[in-house]
């Protein structure tokens, strides 16, 4: 069914895998340090694992790292994103420009794969936009209300569900409702102005509506970049109801509304004549005018678990989800761009196709030329999986599908004139207007094969069949016209894992998985479109150890990655050409651990070496870190105070991978060092400080301690050229300056 290709290496995989296993079994005769008593190192682990910046667990089939609750409690602001909650793990690079928790991030890499080449699931169900599967970190949940994260560096399992698993996935789990009735007012006050505040109740356990939350709060700030201030709210509600002692149905749903002014990046010139915190300017008469860059984001997230024990070894669980997301926005030309003379907006005749208008409109030549757009799309899908103990193991299967309906449309105008409509070169206003429609089918099968009570191996099969509708009144292509493409993608993923037990709390594992991504959109919004590009695929292939032991927790990993059809675009003549820029080789190892101290005190570190390279060539891909590292100490007291310093640092990469001038198919442009950056939180908890009042915690956040602003990123090209820059200025991120903030919550 996979043809030669896949055949070979499927049996690559299963004797590289064959290799591993049997390394393993090797291992059982080297010897270990001496383990405390089993209750010693349950109560050290435990400490360690729940305020830990990432943790590696006792059994995986992967390299993976868990976030607990009272990580994020103790040291993310309630009003953050997603993206701040894993920025310490192994491998993760974020670049969050207008300060923590303010903005969306504007990268978010694992391993180098960039986001929308990762799965990323809330309680298990894939999302992401349908275009290029992309996320808007500030347009969705907030740290107040995930009780886990969980990072998995690799494909996962066969049932590892998710049109973008490839690149590993980021799993993000709500919490769970309080047992008790309880009030939960907080607040966040601190720096560029910020203010935030909201309040959960909790209804506790209760025979009529089971055990509820509903928590909602809103935030402002004037954020780290000039001009670039925001506001946000969002409201989340779940239920679970126990309906008897076999069947458990969990009700979720979320609203969320971001308003912000959107920033690009700023050149060298106007990093230096303004600050490193340039992001827009206060002049109208610019394009870069804050007013002109306004920008709406919706979302919401709502779905209904049935889990069901059917037998006393079998069990179903359902899940039928819906969600949503919509941009709304607005900016000029170039936002980037502070030169009063880079203006002007140009008419043309909407029945002489081509041809300006003869006299051009009093004042055109000096107002402010603009885009606006709306892009929106709602999900529809339902999760089934089937899981059963058999004398052997257990062995799972179910199925995945969802239908993404995604519409967007853009248009140019006059700012200047109340953002009036302007009619271009192709005789109308828009640029394009599309709607599609995204399929996907997922079914898997999956078994936990025991074959000793140490040793476990789990063969797996996961079939994508990836279907893309585009129906377009214009299509995004130059001249806009209509189109009605169907384009489908299929790839048929196995996978297996394998894990061997030296010792209670040291394991020792291997894996090797094919993963698969559905091309973006972008290929069917060509001339002559759609492009016949094969998927992207890659074959994965991982060793590691994790080891709890006394006072240690660790984890140390490898992967090999072998990535084909690595689709890659140039700009010709202003329109996009994709092209199979070949393939790629993604490298490195990985390292997490923690020991802990006495009194409460633990130390965490991590280190990783990361490479990925297009094959053949030293050309390293964009946005890739050669490294990764973070270290830290914690303190924590359960009755008391608690704290964290925690350092991490990000290696040296590359902005680009493919040259503007088309001159190669791969070079790297746009060199960035590496840095670091260090947080520091300290809080303190008082129980029953007073009557009625359970608890009452506060706490102050700083980020980026030292106060290290230099440019971290790499932000695109400004539209004007010159002769000095024929493909127009680089623009760059930099890091936001220290920020200090002030968290309060209480507990009625």
């Amino acid at each position: 069914m996979f043809g030669h290709y896949t055949r070979t290496r499927g049996r690559r995989a299963v004797l590289a895998t064959s290799c591993a296993l049997s390394a393993m079994v090797m291992f059982t005769s080297v010897s270990s340090a001496r383990a405390q008593t089993a209750v010693e190192q349950v109560e050290v682990v435990a400490t360690a694992v729940h305020v830990s910046p990432s943790t590696a667990p006792v059994n995986p089939v992967q390299p993976t790292s868990n976030i607990q609750r009272e990580f994020i409690q103790n040291n993310i602001i309630p009003l953050a994103s997603f993206d701040d909650i894993i920025k310490f793990a192994p491998s993760v690079a974020d670049q969050s420009p207008n300060g923590p928790g303010l903005g969306k991030s504007e990268t978010l890499t694992l391993r180098g794969f960039q986001d929308g080449q990762f799965n990323v699931t809330f309680d298990g169900i894939p999302f992401g936009d349908a275009t290029d599967l992309h996320h808007t970190s500030s347009a969705l949940f907030i740290a107040h209300d995930i009780g886990e994260a969980q990072i998995d560096r690799g494909p996962g399992t066969a049932s590892t569900i998710g049109n973008a698993t490839f690149g590993g996935s980021m799993n993000f789990l709500t919490k769970a409702p309080l047992r008790d009735l309880t009030v939960n007012p907080y607040a966040t006050i601190g720096s560029f102005n910020t203010y935030a505040g909201g309040a959960e109740l909790d209804t506790g356990q209760t025979t009529g509506i089971g055990a509820l939350f509903f928590d909602g709060q809103y935030e402002s700030s004037n954020g780290y970049l000039t001009h670039a201030s925001e506001n946000r709210a969002n409201f989340m509600m779940k239920d679970v109801y126990q309906v008897s002692d076999r069947a458990t149905l969990t009700f979720v749903a979320s609203a969320n509304h971001a308003f912000e002014y959107t920033t690009q990046g700023a050149t060298l010139a106007n990093i230096k004549a303004f600050g490193p915190n340039f992001g827009l300017s206060d002049n109208p008469k610019t394009q870069s005018y804050y007013g002109y860059q306004p920008s709406n984001y919706y979302s919401d997230f709502n779905y209904v678990d049935a889990d069901v024990k059917i037998t006393d070894h079998w069990k179903i669980k359902n899940t039928l989800y819906t969600d949503s997301f919509e941009h709304r926005d607005t900016e000029s030309s170039d936002g980037t761009d502070t030169n009063p003379a880079d203006v002007g907006v140009t008419f043309y005749s909407a029945t002489k196709i081509g041809s300006k208008l003869s006299p051009q409109p009093a004042g055109a030549a000096t107002d402010i030329p603009a885009k606006v757009t709306d892009a929106k799309f709602r999900a529809y899908g339902d999760i089934a999986r089937v899981e059963g103990e058999l004398p052997f193991g257990v062995l799972k299967f179910g199925v995945w599908y969802e239908q993404n309906h995604d519409a967007r449309w853009s248009t140019s105008n006059d700012l200047t004139q109340d953002s009036l409509p302007v009619t271009g070169k192709y005789g109308t206003p828009y640029t394009y207007n599309i709607h599609d429609t995204l399929t996907t089918t997922q079914p898997y099968v999956e078994l936990e094969w025991r074959v000793t009570p140490n040793f476990v191996i789990n063969p797996g099969f996961r079939y994508s069949d990836f279907e893309r509708d585009l129906n377009a009144l214009l299509n995004k292509i130059k001249p806009p016209a209509p189109a009605d493409f169907h384009q489908s993608y299929t790839s048929a993923q196995p996978s297996i894992s394998a894990r061997y037990t030296l010792q209670p709390g040291w394991s020792v594992y291997a894996q090797a998985a094919k993963g698969f991504l559905a091309p973006p959109i972008n290929l069917l919004e060509v001339t002559n479109g759609p492009l016949s590009i094969k998927p992207e695929e890659t074959w994965n292939y991982q060793v590691g150890s994790n080891f709890h032991q006394g006072r240690w927790i660790a984890g140390l990993s490898a992967y090999y990655i072998d990535f084909s059809n690595f689709i890659t675009s140039t700009t010709i003549a202003g329109q996009a050409n994709y092209i199979n820029g070949g393939g790629a080789i993604y490298s490195g190892v990985e390292f997490e651990g923690q020991y802990v101290l006495d009194r409460g005190f633990s130390l965490y570190g991590n280190a990783t070496y990361n490479s990925a390279k297009y094959k053949g060539t030293n050309v390293w891909l964009a946005e890739t870190p050669e490294s990764t590292a973070a270290v830290g100490i914690l303190y924590d007291n359960k009755q008391g105070p608690y704290g964290s310093l925690i350092g991490k640092y990000i290696g040296s990469r590359y902005g680009l991978d493919v040259p503007l001038d088309g001159s190669a198919v791969h070079a790297n442009q746009y060199g960035l060092d590496g840095y670091w950056t260090a947080d520091l939180a300290v809080g303190w908890r008082f129980q029953n400080p007073v009557a009625g009042l359970r608890n009452f915690t506060a706490s102050v956040k700083v980020s980026n301690l030292f106060d290290n602003t230099i440019i971290n990123d790499y932000a695109g090209q400004q539209a004007a050229t010159s002769t000095a820059f024929p493909f127009g200025q680089p623009l760059y991120w930099t890091m936001p300056g220290r920020s200090a903030f002030l968290n309060l919550s209480a507990q009625f």
